[in-house]
C-alpha cells in the first residue's frame, strides 16, 4: 500500500517537477494545486488582510505588479537553464517553478506589506509606495537580465499587439453598450491579464513550438486547434465578469471588497500565466 501512495505521489507531483518530457500539470495535481489555491485564498488570505482593512481595488493591484513581475521573470531562468530546478525546498531551484515559484513570491509579498504597513505607518499612499518599491527591486534585475537575453523581439510584440487589438474592441464594444461589469480599472486589468495569457499561449504554441503544460487547454487545442482558446476563453471571461458584477457589486449579497479581491485573483492568475508565457516566447526557450 506504501509503495502505491509513494509512486502515485511519485508519477502525479515529483515526476512533473523533475522529467521535462511530461507535461508540468496534469489531472491531479492540477485539482490538487487548484483547491489549495483557492482555499489559502478565499479562507485564509481574503479574510486575514480584510481584518487588517486592506481595500481591493486598482491601487492594490498595482503595488503588487512588481511581484508578479518577479515571479515570472524567475520562473523563466530556469527555462534557460540559468537556475537547474529541484525537488528539494532547501534548493533554490524549487522555487522556480509550481508550487515553490507561488509560496517564494507569496512571501515576498508578505514581507512586502508587512513593511508598507510598518514604515508607512499610518500613511496608506506611502504604505502602499514602499511595498511597490520593495517587490520591484527584487523584479527588476531579473526582468532587465531577460531583456538582455532576448532573442525573439517580432514574437514578444506580436503578444502585445493582439492583446492590444482585443482590448481595445472589447472596451470599445463596453464603452458603446454600456457594459457595466467592464468600467472599472480593476475589471479592466482582469480582463488585460486574461486576454494576455490567451495571445501568449497562442503565440508561443503557434509559431514558436512551446509545449502547453495545463490539462483543459491541451485538450482544446488537441480537438480544436490553437486558434480556439481566444473563441471560448475571451467569452468566458467576459461571462464571469459579468455574473461577478451582477452578484457582488450589484446583487442583495453585494459586497465591494470581496468583489475587488476576486478581480485581483482573476487579474493575478491571467497576468502571472500570461506574463510567463510572454518572457519566454522574448527569450526564445521555446524556438522550433
Amino acid at each position: 500500500m506504501l509503495d502505491q501512495i509513494q509512486a502515485f505521489v511519485h508519477e502525479n507531483f515529483i515526476r512533473p517537477m523533475i522529467d521535462s518530457s511530461v507535461p508540468g500539470y496534469n489531472t491531479v495535481n492540477t485539482i490538487v494545486y487548484g483547491v489549495i489555491l483557492l482555499v489559502l485564498a478565499f479562507y485564509v488570505i481574503y479574510p486575514f488582510l480584510s481584518k487588517r482593512k486592506y481595500v481591493f481595488d486598482w491601487n492594490f493591484m498595482k503595488v503588487l505588479l512588481p511581484y508578479i513581475l518577479f515571479g515570472t521573470s524567475l520562473r523563466v531562468l530556469e527555462d534557460q537553464q540559468i537556475i537547474t530546478r529541484s525537488v528539494n525546498p532547501l534548493d533554490l531551484g524549487f522555487y522556480v517553478f509550481t508550487p515553490g515559484i507561488w509560496i517564494l513570491t507569496f512571501a515576498l509579498v508578505c514581507i512586502g506589506l508587512w513593511l508598507g504597513k510598518k514604515i508607512g505607518k499610518e500613511n496608506h499612499h506611502k504604505s502602499q509606495n514602499i511595498t511597490f518599491m520593495f517587490g520591484l527591486a527584487f523584479a527588476l534585475p531579473l526582468f532587465v537580465l531577460n531583456l538582455l537575453n532576448a532573442k525573439e523581439i517580432i514574437g514578444g510584440l506580436t503578444i502585445i499587439v493582439i492583446v492590444s487589438l482585443i482590448s481595445a474592441v472589447v472596451f470599445f464594444l463596453a464603452h458603446k453598450m454600456k457594459w457595466s461589469f467592464l468600467q472599472s480599472k480593476l475589471a479592466k486589468v482582469a480582463f488585460i491579464g486574461q486576454a494576455l495569457d490567451t495571445s501568449a499561449t497562442f503565440v508561443a504554441l503557434e509559431f514558436f513550438g512551446c509545449g502547453e503544460q495545463h490539462v483543459l487547454p491541451r485538450l482544446l487545442f488537441g480537438s480544436f486547434g490553437n486558434l480556439s482558446f481566444f473563441f471560448v476563453k475571451i467569452p468566458i471571461v467576459l461571462a464571469v465578469l459579468y455574473w461577478l458584477h451582477k452578484e457582488y457589486a450589484q446583487g442583495k449579497d453585494a459586497d465591494a471588497n470581496l468583489y475587488g479581491f476576486i478581480l485581483v485573483f482573476i487579474a493575478i492568475l491571467g497576468l502571472a500565466t500570461g506574463t510567463r508565457d510572454l518572457i519566454t516566447v522574448l527569450v526564445g526557450t521555446c524556438s522550433p
